[in-house]
């Protein structure tokens, strides 16, 4: 296990970046004072009261003026429990909106390599944990600072000789304390890492259940989920076993103090060095450092848990995020030009000096073998992986230049897999779209033929959809899909495979819709079944990341020999 190194100073960025309300941190502090101060007193007001009573002078009005005094203290620490709680709160909320928010704009490579819900865990467990600690263990540890300095100063007062034997304790606590927290933050930190990759295992089954039962998977998943369960057991175990030698070793310490001070102060009492009273304070001082000091365990187990966490989170925001120019793309229409673009994904080359010119206002085609790169480029274009080499450009623009929001907002983008968001049929067309109006959406529908069959669906328009579109059918959520790009009304339209999962009829209304929705546009589209594209104004063949052939489908027929043979093994007769 990676020896890890105390570092609250990370903690202390990561709170300080959340902006904490810092008029309710001090109004929580005052009142932590006083809530102490007044826990001070206590022990004083009823020395005097046992010794007025050992003189015979019993007095019902003390007893209620200590009760009084009690009372007082509970309120106040509710209330300065609530505003703790209320900081913590405030504080993780801000941690997760800016880790959200940095997780939006993380590079599509991160994706790649993490499970999402392993990310997810870094945004509710590991700033659950920082919660925790500001809103549990904080403000005792605090308090308990003041109530150790504030009790150790009154017993010197009482009697110094009594609060030095009681002093023993503190280099031995000290002593047990540090090494073992060390251990707990080398546990914690597994812990987590384990209980975020088990979430992503989660994540992934949960979403591909189906997937699972279809292929009677279960045993398999619960094999793996089993074992990451035996391993987050076994971390709660060695955590356990140091809380079971912390915890014993602290109560022993204390024990042994108390039972020193017990016999001493005794014997104090019997020679009348000093009174019962004062015994009766020394105790309760003494429990005001003992609960303190048992805290103090606690707190730092807490802390070394949020350290952990802290660190994660630190890793998780030291990924870059997606960075775009400052230009604005040239409102007008002008052709993307690939200028020797090479790009590799990982140690795989996928491109290597290719270079293509896609037409403004014109339909370009992209045919060829799986793997070859056709969906690659896509991606290329709206800029979710970066290049190994040469530019594309926008006319004269490179695309890198140009500010992401702007140039991601010229494309409209319908896939083969026609992804929902778990919602209603109005939130997924609207999507990318907030401001469109009802009727907006419906003529959407209407033109990727879906307005009929929502109608029928119970709700129309506020229909669940369910997660990922699994209560609607394949064609429909394609022709949801379709509606959505449709909405968006952009000046490029990228298809990749946007017809795949329709029947033939549903094919024919959704074809003449698209042909409508391209004209004027530029327009890029991924065909399989090649006579969707037989109407392409330019068709680029792709053979293992190279250009093969570029021309019209005619051209290609007549002079093409591999595109030939993508016609006669396409599933359409042309």
């Amino acid at each position: 296990m990676q020896k890890s190194t105390f570092q609250p100073n990370k903690l202390w960025q990561l709170v300080k970046r959340a902006n904490p309300p810092k008029g309710l941190i001090v109004l929580a502090i005052i009142l932590g004072i006083i809530e102490t101060g007044v826990g001070l007193a206590v022990p004083l007001l009823t020395m005097n009261m046992i010794n007025r009573f050992a003189e015979g002078d019993i007095s019902f009005l003390a007893l209620l003026f200590v009760a009084g005094v009690l009372i007082v203290q509970a309120a106040i620490s509710g209330i300065a429990f609530y505003m703790m709680m209320t900081i913590g709160e405030k504080i993780v909320a801000a941690i997760r909106e800016r880790v959200w928010g940095h997780v939006l704009q993380l590079r599509i490579t991160y994706f790649d390599a993490h499970e999402s819900g392993e990310t997810m865990s870094r945004i509710t467990q590991d700033t659950n944990v920082v919660k925790e600690l500001i809103t549990q263990h904080i403000i005792t540890f605090f308090t308990g600072i003041l109530t150790i300095i504030g009790s150790v100063g009154i017993l010197l007062w009482i009697d110094w000789k009594m609060t030095l034997l009681m002093l023993i304790a503190v280099p031995l606590s000290i002593g047990v304390m540090l090494p073992l927290g060390q251990k707990m933050n080398q546990i914690a930190k597994a812990n987590q890492d384990e209980l975020a990759s088990f979430s992503g295992n989660l994540g992934r089954v949960l979403t591909n259940i189906r997937l699972v039962k279809a292929y009677q998977a279960e045993p398999l998943e619960k094999e793996k989920g089993k074992a990451q369960i035996v391993n987050l057991y076994r971390f709660g175990l060695k955590e356990a076993k140091v809380l079971a030698i912390l915890s014993p070793i602290m109560t022993l310490v204390m024990m042994l103090v108390l039972i020193l001070l017990f016999g001493y102060g005794g014997a104090q009492v019997a020679t009348g060095a000093i009174s019962a009273g004062a015994l009766v304070a020394i105790m309760f001082y003494l429990v005001q450092i003992i609960v303190p000091f048992t805290q103090m365990a606690t707190f730092f187990t807490s802390l070394q848990k949020a350290l952990g966490a802290t660190e994660r989170l630190h890793e998780l925001l030291a990924y870059p995020v997606e960075q775009g120019g400052v230009a604005q793309p040239d409102t007008k229409q002008a052709n993307i030009i690939f200028d020797a673009v090479a790009f590799q994904y990982g140690d795989k080359p996928i491109f290597n000096q290719l270079s293509l010119t896609i037409p403004a206002g014109k339909t370009t085609a992209l045919v060829g073998a799986s793997g070859g790169g056709k969906t690659t480029l896509f991606s290329l274009m709206e800029r979710f992986y970066e290049l190994t080499g040469g530019a594309i450009y926008y006319g004269t623009q490179s695309i890198e230049q140009l500010c992401l929001d702007r140039w991601r907002g010229l494309f409209g983008y319908v896939s083969q897999e026609s992804p929902l968001m778990n919602g209603t049929v109005r939130e997924n067309v609207q999507y990318g779209t907030p401001n469109a109006t009802e009727q907006e959406i419906i003529d959407a529908l209407q033109k990727a033929h879906a307005w009929d069959f929502v109608q029928m669906l119970e709700g129309g328009l506020d229909a669940q959809v369910g997660e990922g579109g699994i209560k609607l059918s394949g064609g429909q959520r394609q022709r949801i899909a379709i509606a959505r790009a449709i909405l968006r009304n952009p000046p490029i339209l990228l298809l990749d495979e946007a017809t795949s999962n329709l029947d033939n009829e549903s094919e024919k209304y959704v074809q003449a819709a698209l042909q409508q929705a391209m004209q004027g546009r530029t327009t890029i589209i991924i065909a399989h079944r090649l006579s969707t594209i037989t109407h392409a104004d330019q068709i680029i063949v792709l053979e293992n990341g190279h250009i093969s052939g570029t021309g019209t489908h005619q051209e290609l027929l007549q002079e093409h020999a591999y595109y030939k043979k993508l016609v006669r093994q396409s599933a359409e007769v042309i």
